[in-house]
């Protein structure tokens, strides 16, 4: 995950090229996906590669928006898991998330 807001014009080139040089991974790892999320929290796209290219999953909040989760950690970018990925696109109500 991305640990600050991203320009969400950039495509699927573009947000693999942030995730090769700011976040120093590899963008065609079959195992990761990377989530990137707009400056109002309002849009976030989630970028996954698999055999056939790159996958871009886009959700808009229409209510509320994006809860970015705290860190204990200042890092470039920082790994979750699938149910942490989940609570944070689900439409429940939260005030905080700190992992």
């Amino acid at each position: 995950m991305s640990s600050r807001p991203t320009d969400m014009r950039k495509g699927c080139e573009g947000l693999a090229e942030l995730v090769r040089e700011s976040m120093g991974h590899d963008p065609h790892s079959y195992n990761d996906v990377f989530i990137f999320y707009s400056k109002d929290c309002h849009i976030v796209k989630i970028l996954h590669y698999d055999l056939n290219g790159y996958v871009l999953y886009v959700k808009w909040f229409d209510d509320g928006c994006f809860l970015k989760p705290v860190f204990f950690s200042i890092k470039r970018s920082h790994d979750i898991s699938r149910e942490t990925l989940i609570l944070l696109l689900s439409t429940a109500v939260q005030t905080k998330l700190i992992i």
